[in-house]
């Protein structure tokens, strides 16, 4: 028990660290290419996250970067402001609630609401403002978002039991 706390603390520890080099690393990086007001900007968004996977992303795009909007642009995709994310899945409710089925919006609603990439919402609005067809919602939502159309493994595990007792599949 004491030993598993210690390695716990101990990795968590490694993380914490591995995310300050990197944060570290991408201000270092925009300090001597950009100029202040971009700093100013990139900082907060930086040091507030502890998700390693976008800073990474930041990191790994900010290299060969020398225009200040394109670093401005990936921060905004990286690190979105608080409540635009919400604001976008709102808005693509608005419209979908509006012109679908009560079972379209709560299967749209299922879809978007892990995602916390913004780029991909924007793009799924402008495409779903097009549509008047409940079946091109579906096609569009397998496009954008694949995983969420994807039976779950409690739904196959239900289907293989289902199959089993009708006799349909042998163990």
């Amino acid at each position: 028990m004491i030993g598993g706390m210690i390695l716990e603390g101990e990795l968590k520890g490694r993380i914490e660290g591995e995310i300050k080099g990197i944060q570290d690393s991408i201000l270092d990086i925009v300090e001597d290419h950009f100029s202040p007001q971009v700093m100013a900007q990139v900082r907060p968004a930086i040091t507030m996250s502890q998700n390693m996977e976008k800073l990474k992303k930041f990191h790994r795009q900010l290299f060969g970067m020398s225009d200040e909007q394109e670093v401005l642009a990936l921060l905004s995709e990286c690190f979105p402001l608080p409540g635009e994310i919400q604001g976008l899945q709102e808005a693509i409710l608005d419209v979908v609630s509006d012109r679908f089925s009560p079972q379209v919006v709560a299967q749209v609603q299922q879809a978007i609401a892990p995602s916390e990439d913004v780029q991909l919402l924007r793009k799924f609005n402008r495409q779903l403002v097009r549509l008047s067809d409940e079946q091109e919602v579906s096609a569009l939502l397998a496009q954008f978002f694949p995983i969420s159309n994807q039976r779950g493994p409690m739904t196959t595990i239900s289907s293989l039991l289902a199959s089993r007792r009708s006799g349909s599949l042998h163990w």
